[in-house]
């Protein structure tokens, strides 16, 4: 049996404009998901997470079996496995699940397969796992799930930036929501109303390239203000919701230097910078919007065999 795992992610600045070729700027956290997989004469492929075990015609694991149809095509080849998912990751909460399901599920594959793949080639087929499962996907997602850190990507540039060292505090609604159904109504927009909606992203490029200056040069309270812009941009198109403004919104009042949506929004979870001094006050404001606060911390570790 191979295990592997990955990290998922938040995003600073970019979901959404990202899926139209503007920049973004993600990170990887230090809760993982983690993938078993056994090869099995069978042929047949089942698995086994959050207490159910299924076989891969299910649409309950999709990015699972989707990975492993895929590596079949690529590689030619046929087998039947148990796959076994472990998370530290809310499902349908925008914290990357999907991405670190399916780049570790493609690792552990190749692993047991004997085939060599790196983290970054992993990260291109986990790529067009998503783009089958999701319609149309960002290749941030499981290229920063693969390689960890913090991560600018342009189109198909992609580069590491310096570590965040701040503080990052994560608030979660607890309301899931489908990746897909989100993108699917931002595109929507953009066929409805096609100029504004191409300002708005390229508006939403402009500031992850100011943001990935702020980085350098750990200017903290910039960055914080970028995030502010960025989550206007989010709301314009239609991707926030009640609960995730309320939290945005307390996170600000109660000192964050900046908080915005992380993911595809309407549900799922916010992202708020904090000062050390104002952590636990920030923290306290999510908790009393009746939202949950996921300890979590920026991680360099991206994909690897345990």
């Amino acid at each position: 049996m191979i295990t592997c795992s990955a990290p998922g992610k938040v995003y600073l600045f970019g979901e959404h404009a990202v899926v139209y070729g503007e920049p973004a700027i993600a990170c990887a956290i230090n809760r993982r998901i983690s993938t078993s997989i056994e090869l099995v004469s069978s042929g047949k492929t089942r698995v086994d997470a959050m207490g159910k075990r299924l076989n891969c015609n299910s649409e309950e694991f999709k990015y699972a079996c989707c990975a492993v149809q895929t590596v079949k095509r690529l590689f030619e080849t046929d087998f039947g496995a148990e796959i076994t998912i472990r998370s530290q990751l809310p499902s349908r909460q925008g914290l990357g699940s999907s991405a670190a399901v399916t780049v570790s599920t493609i690792k552990a594959l190749a692993e047991c397969l004997g085939i060599e793949l790196e983290n970054e080639a992993v990260a291109k087929i986990g790529h067009q796992v998503e783009t089958a499962v999701q319609g149309r996907a960002s290749p941030a997602d499981t290229f920063v799930s693969s390689t960890g850190g913090v991560v600018f990507i342009e189109q198909t540039t992609t580069s590491h930036l310096s570590p965040l060292n701040i503080p990052i505090i994560i608030g979660a609604t607890g309301i899931e929501r489908s990746t897909s159904d989100v993108i699917a109504s931002v595109a929507r927009m953009k066929q409805k109303y096609p100029s504004l909606v191409t300002d708005i992203l390229s508006s939403m490029g402009d500031v992850t390239r100011l943001g990935k200056q702020k980085l350098a040069d750990e200017d903290f309270v910039g960055l914080g203000e970028l995030m502010n812009i960025n989550q206007g941009l989010l709301e314009s198109i239609g991707v926030s919701d009640d609960a995730l403004s309320r939290l945005v919104y307390a996170a600000r009042t109660a000192g964050a230097l900046g908080a915005k949506i992380t993911g595809a929004g309407r549900g799922g979870c916010v992202l708020a910078l904090a000062q050390d001094g104002n952590v636990k006050k920030v923290s306290q404001a999510i908790v009393m919007q009746d939202a949950q606060v996921l300890n979590a911390a920026f991680s360099n570790l991206g994909l690897q065999t345990e």
